[in-house]
């Protein structure tokens, strides 16, 4: 039996980026696109819940840069994995993102695959992902632990 999707919200305006990144990403996720930054605030508002976001900074309306702050500030969202894919590269851009409340940052023109595996790591480590960890979690027998963990075992 197949588990449910995760839920991905695409923000780009570019058809034929939104194509790739469907055509790339349609097994592993259950994707909804918004072509400008209005359309997916009012999604948000709406009480919308996705379990990623992918967004361009460059936006009409308003930038992606303001769309990941106000995606930070909602209850509903606001620990939901961001993902950035912009044609700046730059160091200063990059950063911004981060600061934003980005959790990574692809340039454009990107690897659709590397889209891909870096969204399955975001989406690994965050809220969504703990119980399919917590699942598949090995047990660790506590003498083992206590070896490991000793004070006299570090050596440093």
């Amino acid at each position: 039996m197949k588990t449910s999707l995760k839920h991905l919200l695409i923000v780009e305006e570019n058809p034929h980026i939104v194509t790739v990144l469907t055509q790339t990403l349609r097994a592993d996720y259950q994707i909804t696109v918004a072509t400008n930054s209005r359309d997916a605030v009012r999604m948000l508002i709406q009480g919308r819940k996705f379990d990623c976001v992918i967004t361009e900074l460059d936006l009409p309306f308003f930038d992606g840069l303001e769309l990941i702050k106000l995606v930070r500030m909602s209850k509903l969202m606001g620990r939901t994995p961001i993902l950035v894919l912009s044609e700046a590269f730059d160091s200063d851009t990059r950063i911004a993102c981060l600061e934003a409340g980005a959790d990574g940052h692809i340039a454009k023109p990107f690897n659709p695959l590397e889209v891909k595996v870096k969204l399955q790591s975001m989406t690994g480590r965050s809220v969504f992902g703990l119980e399919k960890a917590e699942a598949q979690a090995v047990p660790v027998h506590s003498a083992l632990l206590k070896r490991f963990w000793s004070p006299g075992s570090l050596n440093l």
